[in-house]
């Protein structure tokens, strides 16, 4: 059609392509398949003329008229404006319109594309592999639908295809000044293409770089003696694990792929764990404008590099993202420092003589709190083992953190300053020093060798723990009480005495209905944990007066109180509390059976009554309970 334009009548062209969005704008556009990706494969689409307008330093060329030739963009758009003003050409300028625009990140100005010779890699182009025509596309396609490379999380195996399935050519000269220089070379009409530069004079190099992909896509064989066949290669390619982020899935883990299986005939890896970005606390990606970001250097500077090794891996899931604050350094740095004070009490509280170099437990448990701390390392172990082989990194370590601090620590470390069995604690310690390597392989490493002075190879590559519990019935009464019962019932005597308000500088003895063989070996450690005056063992299940009866599996233990609460003020101030917390239970009921309360009210805030709802009937019920086991 003949239209009327911004310098007189044109002839245009009209076309239609899938990739126009008919909700924006009226749907009807013009095209500049020299400056826009998206309009360049318009046009090839449909065979149009490509046509430069703008030269590489922003300023109009003659195609644009005698009026505009020469301006810079700015002043141009203006002008263009203007003149399309004088004809009534245009109806409407939109004061809030958005569309996307390609920015400078630093200058800040607008940066407009260019048609440009480049060189390319051809991903659709057939060659021969073993007999067969292949491509590069195809080549990526079966390295990971063959599962010869497996992609974690397995959901991001669906990314991947979308990306390789739609492949392009890949663009990989690029027009800055840093990185590997494009090597070819060129001289009159001759062109050379080698690794080596040609000699003789009057040879050019040509000025691209390679794609910084290109170049870091060659990593996991060039580093290795490649092209060489060197034992480093045959050992090492292809690797078992490669860890990076999802978001360079493309970018970096597939075009390694390509390289490889192009140069070697081989996958580089076997598998891939993604994980995911590191945000800020309040889940925010870091830079430099919104000044959140967290330097490791100052962190392993200030809090020490495994208290920020725990930061990162603790909360991460494959895939996912995480948050990083400067409170949840300090806590792991607190839990670097708990096991550092750990490691000066074993070495100054184990006899030297007790110290084994093997760090075995061949002398057996001989106590009911052996047998426990031995079988529950025996399933930590395990438990860790199977979530690192899985993957699971941050769950090994959870695992591994709630059982150093909530049981070897707060129990068994405690109960050696009673019972002294050195060779169950080195043992333990040990095996937790090698279980904590791979997460904190500093402190580790200081902790053991100074466990075992004398020891010339570092912990990186003693022997992985034993999962097997075996020898830790050995030299213990099979009479003794279990020692899982022992802490249940130290935990409820705590409780007990934090609820009826006993003061912590007092001892209260406690009468324990059960035999005394099976209870007596265990009475130092109730005594000592539970800051007890006494324990006595009777069969005898007749609640004394003046005491609190608590129940601990199926054992009935009484904790006397006389002397030390006045237990008439203390059941009336317990049936206060009840009373107090009854009648706010009764006013949740209400508000949850108001309809006019339920329909109008935000989730969040219904989701906190009906939270409140449980929280007190639970809290009535045990006061209730400590009502009852209080007798006058």
């Amino acid at each position: 059609i003949t239209l009327e334009w911004i310098n007189g009548p044109i002839n245009a062209t009209i076309i239609k392509d899938s990739v126009i969005d008919m909700a924006f704008g009226t749907g009807v556009m013009t095209i500049t398949p020299w400056h826009d990706n998206t309009d360049f494969d318009i046009a090839l689409r449909h065979n149009l003329d490509r046509q430069q307008i703008i030269d590489e330093q922003g300023h109009l060329l003659a195609v644009a008229g005698s009026d505009f030739v020469g301006l810079p963009l700015k002043d141009a758009r203006t002008k263009i404006v203007e003149r399309l003003t004088e004809k009534k050409l245009i109806v409407k300028i939109e004061e809030n319109y958005s569309h996307n625009i390609a920015t400078n990140s630093r200058g800040g100005g607008i940066i407009e594309p260019q048609i440009k010779k480049q060189w390319f890699i051809s991903v659709n182009q057939e060659f021969e592999r073993d007999g067969k025509k292949v491509t590069l596309k195809s080549l990526m396609q079966e390295a990971v639908r063959s599962e010869k490379i497996a992609i974690l999380p397995e959901r991001f195996t669906r990314t991947y295809f979308h990306w390789i399935d739609n492949l392009r050519d890949w663009c990989i000269s690029r027009q800055i000044w840093y990185g590997h220089r494009i090597p070819v070379w060129y001289r009159d009409n001759e062109t050379y293409c080698g690794v080596e530069a040609p000699s003789g004079k009057g040879w050019e190099q040509d000025p691209d770089t390679l794609d910084t992909w290109f170049s870091s896509g060659l990593w996991t064989f060039s580093t290795l003696g490649w092209p060489e066949e060197t034992p480093d290669l045959q050992t090492y390619h292809p690797t078992a694990v490669l860890e990076t982020g999802y978001d360079i899935l493309f970018f970096w883990v597939a075009r390694m792929i390509l390289m490889s299986e192009y140069l070697l005939g081989d996958i580089p890896f076997k598998t891939v764990y993604l994980h995911g970005l590191v945000r800020d606390e309040q889940g925010r990606k870091m830079s430099k404008s919104l000044g959140n970001i967290i330097d490791p250097l100052d962190v392993i500077s200030e809090y020490g590099a495994d208290a920020m090794r725990l930061s990162l891996v603790i909360g991460s899931t494959p895939g996912n993202d995480t948050r990083l604050s400067k409170e949840k350094i300090v806590s792991y740095r607190n839990f670097v420092n708990k096991l550092w004070n750990i490691g000066r009490y074993i070495t100054t509280a184990a006899a030297p003589e007790n110290i084994q170099w093997s760090g075995t437990s061949d002398q057996g448990a001989k106590t009911s709190a052996d047998t426990w701390i031995l079988s529950r390392l025996a399933t930590v172990t395990k438990e860790v083992t199977h979530h690192l082989e899985s993957f699971n990194i941050s769950l090994a370590a959870e695992t591994l953190r709630d059982f150093t601090w909530n049981e070897f620590a707060d129990w068994y470390v405690e109960i050696h300053k009673i019972e002294k069995n050195d060779a169950v604690l080195i043992s333990v310690w040990n095996d937790l020093l090698k279980l904590w390597h791979p997460f904190m392989p500093f402190v580790t490493e200081a902790l053991y060798q100074s466990l075992y002075p004398k020891e010339k190879l570092p912990l990186m590559v003693t022997t992985w723990p034993s999962q097997s519990s075996t020898n830790t019935e050995a030299g213990r009464p099979k009479a003794d009480t279990p020692f899982e019962t022992i802490i249940d019932l130290i935990q409820k005597i705590r409780n007990v005495r934090a609820v009826y308000h006993v003061d912590p500088s007092v001892k209260p003895w406690i009468t324990i209905v059960g035999e005394k063989s099976a209870w007596e070996p265990s009475v130092p450690l109730i005594e000592r944990l539970a800051r007890i005056e006494e324990v006595v063992i009777t069969t005898d299940a007749t609640q004394p007066k003046e005491a609190a009866r608590i129940g601990s599996a199926d054992t009935s233990v009484f904790i006397h109180l006389s002397g030390f609460i006045d237990i008439t003020k203390e059941r009336a101030r317990l049936t206060t509390e009840k009373e107090s917390a009854e009648k706010y239970l009764l006013g949740i009921k209400k508000r949850l059976d108001d309809v006019n309360f339920t329909s109008k009210a935000p989730a969040h805030i219904l989701e906190q009554n009906r939270q409140s709802l449980t929280e007190t009937e639970k809290k009535i019920a045990e006061l209730h309970k400590y009502l009852t086991d209080l007798t006058l």
